[in-house]
């Protein structure tokens, strides 16, 4: 029996965390209308809109379930329990993981049974997607099962036994390849029955700036995984400053992804655009390394930095250090992904009537 409603779980999901999954989501459906207006090889068809909308919540609820399978996987392993005790002995992390579990708003054991549930509703959002694609667009059904399967796997196995890659230097190049190619190729080929080379530019760059939310988090992470023998990717690098210069490589690497489908044909001229968002790189990386070499200094959010909620209450409780380094993290990769789909919406001849 479990005590709890949906508000509880979904908050307790950490929910502010869907962005990662949706926004690559949203990428391969604004991709997709692209290709309704402009590409007669891809016809519309009403019921692509349908299936791209039960697309979106099943993966908004694999995301949540995943999510608290990790937080399960976390907390019976005791990786928890080690972090809180380091936490309160000095080292300086974010907020003890689990805490509705800690405190006993929810057992472990409910967190596994919804955790389950949320994946259980995926899946039967994916079965009917599917059932109807077939019947309607023609789907190519071992597209759609590689694409979910090789998720569903690599997000279970993320932080769960026997892989838990998350422990083993992986965990950022799993974020990577399931919150960017896993998740805007398929939400195109939802819609449309279709993969276009454009797409598949598009959702690498979206896979590696979701890789630079993570390894910032594990920047900032940085001693507190490290005595609770969790190796991420900068854990196995060993130490914070190389974990900076992943996240050099990663900008660099997702901006040059764009510079180069533009020169090969395979995206619009126009999604240079994105460059515009190059200041607010520079900046993300001017604090990270802040962070790595001056941790004291304070910083607040700047009106370039997006929207910043709660940032009274992230003072409070004393992780406005990590919550702004993280937060700015998930706002670039936004500002990106939605400037690259949009532009890829325009077609010059069309808005010059040629």
């Amino acid at each position: 029996m479990v005590k709890q409603g949906f508000k509880f779980w979904f908050r307790a999901s950490r929910n502010p965390a869907l962005g990662q999954s949706l926004t690559p989501y949203i990428l391969g459906v604004l991709f997709a209308v692209a290709a309704w207006l402009y590409n007669p090889d891809v016809p519309f068809y009403p019921i692509g809109l349908v299936l791209g909308a039960l697309g979106f919540i099943g993966v908004g609820a694999a995301h949540t379930g995943i999510n608290l399978l990790d937080d399960y996987f976390d907390y019976t392993k005791g990786a928890v329990a080690e972090r809180a005790a380091l936490i309160d002995g000095g080292f300086r992390a974010r907020l003890h993981k689990c805490a509705y579990i800690e405190s006993g708003e929810a057992t472990a054991k409910e967190t596994r049974n919804v955790a389950w549930l949320f994946i259980a509703f995926a899946l039967a959002c994916g079965a009917a997607v599917l059932v109807l694609g077939l019947l309607f667009l023609g789907y190519d059904w071992r597209y759609l099962a590689l694409f979910a399967g090789l998720g569903l796997l690599l997000g279970v196995m993320y932080a769960g036994p026997p892989l838990r890659l998350s422990y083993h230097g992986f965990g950022e190049l799993v974020v990577g390849v399931v919150f960017g190619a896993l998740i805007a190729i398929p939400a195109y080929y939802v819609c449309t029955a279709h993969i276009s080379a454009g797409i598949i530019w598009a959702s690498i760059p979206c896979g590696l700036l979701t890789m630079n939310i993570v390894n910032t988090h594990a920047i900032m992470d940085f001693e507190s995984d490290k005595a609770a023998h969790r190796t991420t990717f900068v854990v196995l690098l060993g130490s914070k400053m190389a974990g900076f210069w992943v996240d050099v490589v990663l900008l660099v690497a997702a901006y040059g992804c764009i510079i180069a489908g533009v020169v090969l044909g395979a995206l619009p001229i126009q999604t240079l655009l994105v460059l515009i968002t190059l200041p607010v790189a520079i900046g993300f990386l001017r604090l990270v390394h802040l962070y790595v070499t001056n941790p004291d200094q304070v910083e607040t959010p700047k009106w370039w930095m997006g929207r910043f909620k709660q940032w009274e209450a992230y003072k409070e409780a004393g992780i406005e250090w990590f919550m702004l380094r993280w937060a700015l993290a998930r706002n670039l990769l936004i500002q990106f992904v939605l400037i690259v789909a949009l532009t890829n919406l325009l077609n010059f001849d069309w808005l010059f009537g040629y």
